[in-house]
């Protein structure tokens, strides 16, 4: 019998056929097929943790800001940038307020050593949706800031509300005047792009202004927890006057502002 000598076996078992190769690319592509939707749920999870960490972050530095201003809350114009211009500032690299403090609105100092102005899932959402209101301003969508504060509380900014219904914004300048606290958003957040039916406004601002329905203007964002990745049924994440955080919906019409209004029932129309 031929005898199988040692250079004839390496000969022999050198490296896998063609065949084996091709077994071994399609099991890992079937396992990473397997994998991939847990992979990219898991992430999606993970993103939307931080979000609502950044969201109660904001709420701890409220709670820190009222404390030192006898409760007053800010005014909404000048939380952020203290111009209170609106526009383009949330996506404006220039305008990012650690390189240029001088900008800086009142409730900065008790935000600006934190990394908590953006939402990851607002930052590829915004980049991929682009900004819709700033007039065709050649300025790059670099989100530098992404969450919008409560409009009623401490101001009428856009002076539309009624006069029997003033009272209760000047009340709700200090925390004191918010007749339910665990059912009004203090900050959330916004879509860049508008919803047929739902809102007529996109983040331009930081400053999100709901109306009583069945009118519209700004609604909660829709881009968490979105059904098979429509970006306009999803849900928003909300910090409240009570410091708790917490999803919410933009519908149906009106329940942004239901969840905006400081006065108490019955929830104004006009």
């Amino acid at each position: 019998m031929y005898a199988l000598t040692k250079r004839d076996a390496v000969i022999r078992w050198k490296g896998f056929t063609l065949i084996e190769l091709l077994v071994v690319i399609a099991i890992i592509a079937l396992l990473m097929a397997i994998l991939m939707p847990s992979l990219q749920k898991a992430r999606r999870q993970a993103q939307g943790i931080i979000c609502r960490f950044n969201l109660k972050q904001y709420g701890v530095a409220t709670r820190m800001y009222l404390d030192s201003n006898q409760g007053k809350f800010p005014y909404v114009n000048t939380w952020l940038f203290t111009d209170g211009t609106m526009g383009c500032q949330w996506h404006d690299a220039s305008r990012n307020l650690i390189k240029n403090p001088e900008l800086a609105g009142v409730l900065w100092p008790y935000l600006r050593d934190k990394n908590i102005h953006l939402c990851p899932i607002f930052n590829t959402t915004a980049k991929q949706t682009g900004c819709r209101r700033c007039g065709g301003k050649p300025i790059p969508v670099e989100p530098q800031y992404g969450y919008v504060m409560n409009p009623y509380l401490n101001g009428d900014i856009l002076n539309m509300v009624p006069r029997q219904y003033q009272d209760a914004v000047k009340k709700a300048a200090s925390e004191v005047g918010v007749k339910n606290p665990a059912n009004v958003y203090l900050f959330s957040e916004e879509n860049t792009w508008t919803i047929e039916g739902l809102s007529s406004d996109s983040f331009n601002d930081n400053s999100l202004h709901a109306v009583p329905a069945p009118r519209i203007d700004d609604c909660f964002a829709t881009f968490h927890d979105t059904p098979a990745g429509n970006l306009d049924n999803g849900f928003a994440n909300a910090v409240f006057v009570d410091g708790h955080v917490e999803r919410v919906s933009a519908r149906p019409v009106g329940n942004t502002f239901k969840l905006s209004w400081p006065g108490g029932p019955p929830i104004p129309t006009w």
